[in-house]
């Protein structure tokens, strides 16, 4: 007597909305090319005509938080193959034209991924310039090539501790290093062999284990800089006075 096979068990995608209005109403997911949409301009041409997804809703929330949303949908790609996303070749999928959205979950504000909790769930698709990882397992981040020449060593970024996030860590040209909290308060790092530190610390021995944990919030880096130089600008030796400074903490 011939056994019948079982069915293999369906792989189920999840995909986050992002900035959505009424994300009950979603019935179908359009790639951006038919909804008319720019994607980012380091993005290659042909990520307008997909549709991302992921096999983790956790995935596939935190997709959802980079974009402004706070909502996903289990999806369901019909005849179309997944194809791996080159941008996340671990963690995501991709399908070229339109799916079915089957269900919608709509993630309350306190229930959502904070920064750290969004890299921590993003981090194996996280590298480096050269292709080194970004994070260690732990979660610490390690140097970015750029600081590494500068003399930076791994151990030098664990005070901003487990899944900082990269984003909000901006070099100088002076070989210092800036990052700033969600707060927008800007903290400073300098490189071995600083001009003008006289034997103070060049690596701040407090912690900001505690930044960055505000539940669904992921500003736009460039605009958080962005913002950061205005209030510098505007508010002179005042702002510049509110940097915090390695030897002051």
């Amino acid at each position: 007597m011939t056994k019948k096979r079982k069915p293999g068990r369906r792989v189920r995608y999840w995909h986050g909305l992002g900035l959505c209005l009424d994300p009950f109403s979603v019935r179908r997911i359009e790639t951006a090319q038919m909804r008319g949409h720019a994607v980012r301009a380091d993005a290659s041409p042909e990520c307008r005509e997909y549709v991302y997804a992921s096999r983790s809703r956790e995935v596939a929330l935190a997709f959802s938080v980079l974009g402004g949303g706070n909502a996903v949908c289990e999806i369901r790609p019909g005849s179309l193959a997944a194809e791996v996303d080159p941008d996340f070749p671990t963690l995501g999928v991709r399908f070229r034209g339109p799916v079915t959205a089957v269900s919608v979950e709509v993630v309350e504000g306190a229930a959502l991924p904070n920064a750290r909790q969004i890299i921590k769930a993003l981090a194996a698709d996280y590298l480096w310039s050269d292709s080194t990882p970004q994070y260690f397992e732990d979660g610490y981040l390690r140097a970015p090539p750029l600081s590494r020449s500068r003399g930076y060593v791994d151990d030098d970024f664990r005070w901003l501790g487990r899944w900082w996030p990269w984003h909000f860590l901006f070099p100088s040209d002076n070989g210092s290093e800036m990052v700033l909290d969600e707060q927008g308060q800007p903290y400073l790092m300098f490189p071995p062999n600083y001009p003008g530190l006289n034997g103070r610390p060049r690596i701040p021995a407090g912690s900001l284990e505690s930044a960055w944990t505000r539940p669904g919030f992921y500003p736009n880096h460039m605009d958080w800089l962005r913002r950061h130089r205005q209030r510098v600008q505007a508010g002179g030796a005042m702002a510049l006075a509110e940097i915090r400074l390695p030897w002051e903490w």
